[in-house]
Order: structure tokens, then C-alpha cells, then sequence
């Protein structure tokens, strides 16, 4: 009896797991004014767990960037992500989000 629980908890646990999957977003960020806000605002977009930003695309003038981040989606949301440089003074929205797998 013991062994069918097992094997059926294995399988719900690794069902869960499966679940889960690295997703890509683009998040704009606007009201970069000085050389140093891109950096900050990227580190903010970090603080939400599971992000990376993979790439950062700059606008002519400089004041907005699009950031490419990708993040794991059991530990965090887009609206968590985005969230974070809006709480250090920035501008920011979801441009796009796409499953990486």
C-alpha cells in the first residue's frame, strides 16, 4: 500500500516541477535620466526573484530602454517583475512575455 502513495506523490510532485518553465518578457522602462539609471533599473528588475536580464536595448535619447529578462515562472510573475523599477521612481510596462521552452 505504501508504494502506490509513493509513486503517486513522486509523480503529482514532478507534475508540479514540469509545470513550471524559464519564460522571456520584455518590460519597458522609461525615465532613465542619467547615465546610471539604466544600470539601476536593471538591478531592480533582478530583485524579483528568479530574473535575469539578458539584454538591454536603449532608445535613441536614452530616457527608455526595453529590457529582456528571463525568469522562472513558480517563482515569480511579469506584474512582480515590472513592479520592481516602478518602486525605485521609474516608468515601466510589459511589452511582451513568451514562454522560453
Amino acid at each position: 500500500m505504501k508504494v502506490p502513495i509513493i509513486t503517486t506523490a513522486l509523480f503529482l510532485a514532478s507534475a508540479g516541477f514540469a509545470a513550471a518553465a524559464e519564460q522571456e518578457a520584455r518590460i519597458e522602462v522609461s525615465g532613465l535620466f542619467c547615465p546610471s539609471c539604466s544600470y539601476i533599473a536593471g538591478e531592480a528588475l533582478e530583485r524579483a526573484a528568479s530574473v535575469e536580464v539578458v539584454d538591454q536595448i536603449p532608445s535613441d535619447d536614452g530616457a527608455t530602454a526595453i529590457y529582456v529578462v528571463t525568469y522562472d515562472d513558480a517563482q515569480t510573475t511579469v506584474d512582480e517583475i515590472v513592479a520592481q523599477p516602478v518602486s525605485f521612481g521609474y516608468e515601466a510596462q510589459l511589452v511582451t512575455a513568451q514562454s522560453g521552452s
